[in-house]
């Protein structure tokens, strides 16, 4: 008789980490796997205040997987205290971390997110109000009648003696598409008349507003 080649035992798929019925407390696991699957539960469940955890789970995370689930399950949230939680990690020495909050920031509605983005407008340190136009020139306000990042990056060009953070804005500016700021940037390139850079940026915003010629208006 034939040998029967016996049929391979069906594959499994690996388990999931268990995250228990309480993913707060999952967060300081020693594994690395559970952390980031409770983040993403935190992101997706109707845990009451789960922000300042995440921030705290933030602030010691070596991980980058689970920076990632936590950046983006406060993102998900993105309730006020969300937004204020990240805010401070826009302090940070770590480069990587401090683009991925922006981000985070940038995804939340304005609403959310601008109230905790214009504080840094004031602050003494150029870096922060940089990340600050920067944060806010992404954002878009649903009503109208409510201050809208053209006002917020006006603001800036008008007041900050920065120059640095005065070209963020213009470069945010135009990024946005805001034509209502022009004036703005007119007064801009008096306050600094002797900036090449300023100059520059200034002509460049004022063409991004007026957009490549029309036919009618090209030459025949």
């Amino acid at each position: 008789m034939g040998l029967v080649k016996k049929k391979a035992a069906p594959q499994t798929a690996p388990a999931a980490p268990d995250i228990g019925s309480d993913p707060l407390a999952s967060l300081e696991d020693a594994d690395a796997g559970i952390r980031r699957d409770a983040a993403h539960a935190l992101g997706h469940a109707a845990v009451p205040g789960p922000e300042a955890a995440l921030a705290r789970r933030l602030q010691a995370e070596g991980d980058a997987g689970v920076r990632e689930a936590i950046l983006t399950a406060l993102a998900r949230i993105a309730t006020p205290d969300a937004a204020a939680a990240l805010v401070p990690f826009l302090d940070r020495e770590d480069a990587a971390l401090r683009n991925a909050v922006l981000e985070s920031l940038q995804q939340m509605p304005a609403e959310v997110a601008a109230p905790a983005l214009l504080p840094l407008l004031g602050h003494a340190d150029a870096d922060l109000r940089i990340f600050a136009v920067q944060g806010l020139g992404s954002l878009v306000h649903p009503d109208n009648s409510a201050p809208s990042r053209a006002d917020w990056l006006a603001r800036v060009m008008e007041g900050d003696a920065d120059v640095n953070v005065c070209l963020a804005a213009v470069e945010a500016l135009a990024e946005a598409g805001s034509p209502e700021a022009l004036s703005s940037l007119e007064i801009l390139a008096r306050r600094f008349p002797d900036d090449a850079f300023v100059a520059f940026a200034v002509d460049a915003a004022r063409s991004s507003f007026r957009g490549p010629a029309s036919t009618a208006d090209a030459p025949r």
